[in-house]
Parts: C-alpha cells; structure tokens; sequence
C-alpha cells in the first residue's frame, strides 16, 4: 500500500477552521490567534454557525462557500456535528484533515458509533486525517500552529527535533520542555484517537522529511510494533519514545513459562532495543536523551570530566562509572603544560580535573580545548557552579564551549549550576544544550554513544530471512490446542534443535521395553499436557527394569489414560530455556533465561522479537545475569555457545514461519561443551 501523503498536513498553503465564532469563550478562534502569531502566510478561511470576523479573518457560515481544493480543515465542533462536516468537506474537495474535536470512541459507545461513521465517510472520499480528540499539528518552519489552547512563540525555538505524542497534553509540554533544553522544535503532532492516521504514518513522514533531525513519540499504546521496529532499524535519525501505559501484562492464565513471564512492557523494551530505538522513562529522561542526540555523537567510552566543584566531580565520577564511561588518565606532560601555560593552581590534574581554586572561566575553555587535542577523549563533561556575580563570566564560557563544539565536531556536555533560573538564562543565549543535572548530562553522553554504537554494527543485527515453513513442522501443527510431549519434541526436532532420544509407552510393560531399546539410564514422563512436575509427571535416573516398571504403575494410576514417554537420560550441563509467544503487536517473540523448575521464580530471562539475527541471539544470552555459568563454573569447562545461538536461531525461524505456532517452551535445553540437548518441550497450536 502506497504510504500516505502527509506534505498538506504539515505543508499546507491553504487552510479553513471550522467552529470558529466571535465569542470569547470559542476555542477554534485561539486556532486562528495562534496562526496568526505564528506568522503563517498560507491562505486562511473560517467557518461558523454565523458570519463574522476573528483575527481578520471573515467567518462564512457553509463549506458551500469556500472556493474548492483547500489544502487543509480543521474541525473543532460538537462531535455529532463532524461526520456531515467531513461529508462537506469531501464535496469541496479538502483531502486532509484535522479533527480535534472531543467525543468520540474515548468517550462512550455512541462516540465510537460516531467515530466509526466519520471513518466511513472519509474513507469514501479519499480524506486522510489527523485524530479525532486531539490538540493538533505544529510547524514551526512556517508558522503552522493548529492547537486549540493559546500557544506564544515567545518561548520557543525552530530546531531538529519533531515530536509525536498519543496525549495533547503531552505534546504541549514536550513542546516547553525541549527548548528550555536547548534542542529546538521543527513539528508537533497529537495523535489523539489514531482512527485514520497512526504513528507509524507520522514517522515514516518525519523520518524522511528535511527539517526534522530526531523523532520524540509519546506512545501509550502500539499497534504495529513491527512497522515500528523496521523504519526505526532503517532510519538515520534518531527515535526516541516514551512508553507510558506501561502495566499490560496478560489477564489469562498462560500455558507456557514464556507468556506467563513476558509482559507487554517488557517486549516492548527489547524491541526497541532491538530497532536501535532510545527508550525514555520520563519527560526529563526524554528531554536529556534529545540533548545528548543534538551534540556531536560519542564514538566510545572515554570520557573527561572537568569540574569547578570537587564534590560535582566525585558526583560526576560515580555517574560516569554508572553508565559504562571510562576515566582515563592525564598524562604528565599535559598537566605540566596547564601549569605552565595557564599559572592555574589547580586543584587536581586527574580525571576527574578539580578547578576549585581556578577563578577565569576563560582558562576552563582553554583547558577544554587541551584535552580534547591532547587526549582525544570520546567526550568531554563540563560542570560548572557559579554564583549570580560571576553570571557574565559563565555566559561567556558558555558561548566559548558552543564555539568549541562547532569548531571540533567533538561532543562537550556542559553542565550548570547556579542560583534560580541563573542557568537557564545561558540557554536562552546559546544553541548548544546546557544539562542542569550531571546524571542528565551523562544520560545524554551514554544515549549519543549507544546509538552510535547501534549504527555501526546495524549490519550484523538485520533479522535472518524467514522461509516457508517445512512439511514436516506443518504436520505436526494441523490440530489446534495443546500439543502432547512427543509432538512437542517432534517440533523441536523438526526445526533442527537437538533431542534426548525418547519412545512412547502405553504401559509399564511397554516402558521397559523402551528403555532396553534407549539404554538405561532413563527419565519417565507422562504425556499429559500441564507442567509435569506439578502433576508427579517425571521421575529422573531410573537404571533398571524392576523401578521402571514400579514407577511407571504408580504414574499411570496417578495420571489414567495419560501414556508414557521414556527418555535416555542426557548428559550434565547448564540447563537453559528457549521458549516463543506472539505478541499482538510485535508478532512471534523468542525469549532465552536459566532454564528448569526456577526460571518465574528468578524471572532472569531476556526477549527479542523474531526473526533474530545472530547479534540478536548474542545479545539475549549476554542480558541473562545467569549466563556467567555457561562460561565454565568449579572446574566445568565453557559450553558450546555457538550451538546456543544456533538454536535460538532455530526456534526463531520456526516461530517466524510458522504463525499457527501460539507458544512453545523449551526447558530444559542442556547446555554443555559437547552442544546443546532438549529433554522437554511444551507447545501450543492456535
């Protein structure tokens, strides 16, 4: 399907408000006062129960009179109004909308019978649309500001960052938020009811549109987290989202270990992950994140801290260590040449740099400049404290350390302290962020550095390619429900994930004539669906005929009807789980944890979403704390992690091309230096 053209919405030469009136109290006559404040030059109509005139604009009471082909409406009516207005509109040949207009599936059952009628109808004249129930677009590159709330220009500033947000309320403060950061604004847009257009719409369009350097979403909801992931993994831009709504664990009962430990939120996070995707957990988060992405971008982990404040730079050090930035050391010769050519008496000529007996601010430019040419560090953290008299001194450093950046192309966080809002008054004068908190500052240093680190090595994490799925897997997944043990390990099998030999009994007698054939030691399990050590299910290590026989009586008695798996015990190792789900917006999901009857108890897993690539299989083994055993523990020696990550492969694909398959689980997966070993297996089929 061919992507939505969005270029009216944001680009519009010509526009009509529709609800406008000369009250006071009118909310779409603000939508006017904005645009007008704003400066937008476009064409500017109005539409009202009664003629007037609002900000100089001539109000006309019917569609019928506006001259056809208009760029883009806006709608902010009763809702049981906007379904014949969009017919209006569709006759007068207006193609985009905006219907910010509240009332709708939001609001009760009638609203969405409401919605659904607006849908219909636009659907039939080829409008796109923006909401309903939202607070509108913004374009800062030509005065475009549609919100029904009094916006001022006075605060704001046109810069790199586009924002799209499911809550108006949020795209207002982000809109405050990012320019007092220092990361200018270029569009705004809520979302609202996503009826028509959704996120996935408006961040394929900003994504590709020349004004726009980063994307911010506010997100409470996904719905189609795939689409998602690809524009995302593909794009050269920054995305960074703020998922709010963040409790959406399933209500049911799960049948397997994987849906029962897999939460939304959680599946959320590693798909981002996964996309290259900057996860924020707030707006300050979001906002030092979007800082961090307006400097240059860090290439590694070293990192200098200079500080005015000896306890700023302990404060600085810890943070620093916190995320994963190295200190390295000053060399002699450089200290020397601070001394020397500076006469500073500084405190200390470590990493981190005390300045605390340094009063010119001009020598902390210059020992800035040193370090980034002697040192060549990754990056460079600047705090500076300062009193209210010495304001002047500190908005000229600030102006010297904006000069530096540019000169370099090297990323410098600078950092302010001061009294009140002493220190957003440097930022008003300056484009380059100033951080007002050190863990902000090194949030945005480590977010610049992951994503960069992402870009690099985004070759090797591009997803297996999915095939068509084998006849001998399609077999074993014709009958929906439950599959019995043998089928579930035929599954395994049948993906090429290596299996315990196993042989089915129907009695004792049956059993031991099993395990002659297996060679004893054994396991016996029953065939029952359900968690088998829960049911008496499984006995372990069973070496001859008379306790196998015994044992397997009992088990029959205990579980009638069930029948009898018999297995050769599997060699010792690590015992892992690999287990699959599907998710209603991401689709099949892998997930990889310490295996055996403690894997919800310690909840020690990671997920991605399928297909993996091998990066992706690496990644999930390295998340999991438990993962240090499979590097050898007491003497054992390391697993074969390559067979690991080959079945963690495997299960991918079988997921990935086999959508009937709704949940498997996989545990225990022995891990060992002689390769991998399912020993049981349970599955699901839709």
């Amino acid at each position: 399907m061919e992507p939505p053209n969005l270029k009216p919405i944001f680009y519009p030469s010509s526009l009509v408000v529709i609800g406008v009136s000369e009250k006071p109290t009118n909310l779409a006559r603000n939508i006017l006062a904005n645009l007008r404040a704003f400066g937008y030059r476009g064409d500017l109509y109005a539409v009202g129960r009664q003629r007037g005139r609002v900000y100089d604009v001539d109000i006309v009471p019917s569609l019928d009179e506006l001259p056809d082909g208009i760029d883009l409406g806006v709608i902010l009516t009763p809702a049981e109004l906007v379904p014949d207005l969009v017919e209006g509109c569709g006759r007068k040949g207006i193609r985009h909308l905006v219907i910010e207009s509240g009332g709708f599936a939001e609001f009760s059952a009638a609203g969405r019978r409401l919605e659904e009628q607006v849908v219909e109808t636009a659907r039939r004249w080829g409008i796109r649309f923006v909401g309903p129930n939202c607070i509108s677009v913004i374009n800062l590159e030509i005065g475009l500001c549609l919100p029904f709330p009094t916006v001022s220009p006075a605060t704001l500033r046109l810069g790199p960052a586009s924002v799209i947000a499911q809550s108006g309320g949020v795209s207002i403060t982000y809109l405050d938020r990012l320019p007092a950061a220092g990361v200018g604004v270029n569009k705004v847009i809520s979302i609202g009811n996503k009826a028509d257009l959704d996120e996935v719409d408006y961040l394929r369009y900003l994504l590709a549109d020349e004004g726009t350097g980063m994307v911010l979403l506010y997100l409470e909801s996904v719905d189609d987290g795939r689409q998602l992931m690809e524009l995302a993994r593909a794009a050269d831009k920054p995305v960074i989202i703020h998922k709010a709504n963040r409790g959406q664990a399933s209500q049911r009962i799960a049948f397997s270990h994987t849906a029962a430990l897999a939460d939304d939120d959680r599946i959320v996070s590693a798909a981002f992950r996964q996309a290259g995707i900057l996860r924020a957990e707030d707006f300050r988060d979001a906002a030092a994140v979007a800082q961090g992405m307006a400097l240059p971008p860090v290439q590694g982990d070293e990192l200098v801290i200079i500080s005015r404040s000896g306890g700023h730079a302990v404060i600085a050090a810890d943070a620093a260590e916190r995320y994963g930035f190295r200190l390295p050391p000053i060399p002699d010769d450089l200290a020397r040449a601070v001394r020397a050519s500076f006469r500073a008496d500084v405190i200390d000529l470590a990493n981190p740099i005390d300045l605390g007996t340094v009063f010119d601010f001009d020598l902390y430019a210059r020992i800035v400049e040193s370090c980034l040419q002697a040192l060549q560090p990754d990056a460079v953290l600047l705090i500076n404290a300062y009193s209210l008299a010495e304001a002047e001194g500190a908005h000229r450093l600030g102006r010297r350390v904006q000069e530096i950046v540019r000169a370099t192309g090297r990323p410098v966080a600078f950092c302010a302290y001061a009294q009140g809002e002493a220190a957003r008054a440097i930022q008003r004068e300056i484009e380059l962020p100033v951080f007002a908190d050190i863990e902000d500052a090194l949030r945005g240093l480590a977010a610049s550095r992951d994503y960069a680190r992402w870009r690099a090595a985004r070759g090797a994490s591009l997803p297996h390619p999915v095939g068509e799925p084998s006849a001998a897997v399609a077999h074993l997944l014709e009958e929906a429900g439950p599959l019995p043990l043998d089928r579930a390990l035929a599954l395994c099998q049948a993906c090429g994930i290596h299996t315990a030999p196993w042989q089915v009994a129907a009695d004792a007698d049956g059993a031991v004539q099993a395990a002659e054939r297996l060679g004893y030691p054994v396991v016996l399990k029953t065939l029952a669906a359900g968690h088998k050590s829960d049911l008496g299910g499984v006995v372990l290590g069973l070496s001859d005929a008379a306790t196998l026989r015994r044992e397997a009586t009992a088990m029959l008695e205990r579980l009638p009807g069930s029948g009898l798996l018999v297995q050769r015990m599997a060699a010792g190792g690590v015992e892992v789980i690999l287990g699959g789900k599907r998710d209603p917006s991401f689709g099949p999901v892998v997930m990889f944890g310490l295996g055996g009857v403690y894997v919800e108890l310690f909840d020690d897993v990671a997920f991605r979403v399928a297909p993996l690539s091998r990066a992706d299989a690496e990644a999930m083994i390295a998340e999991v704390r438990a993962s240090r055993l499979l590097a050898g523990a007491r003497g054992q020696p390391p697993v074969d992690r390559a067979a690991l990550v080959d079945a963690l492969l495997a299960l991918s694909r079988l997921l990935a091309e086999n959508p009937r398959l709704a949940e498997i689980d996989i545990n225990p997966l022995i891990v060992s230096s002689a390769g991998v070993v399912a020993v049981d297996a349970r599955a699901a089929v839709r």
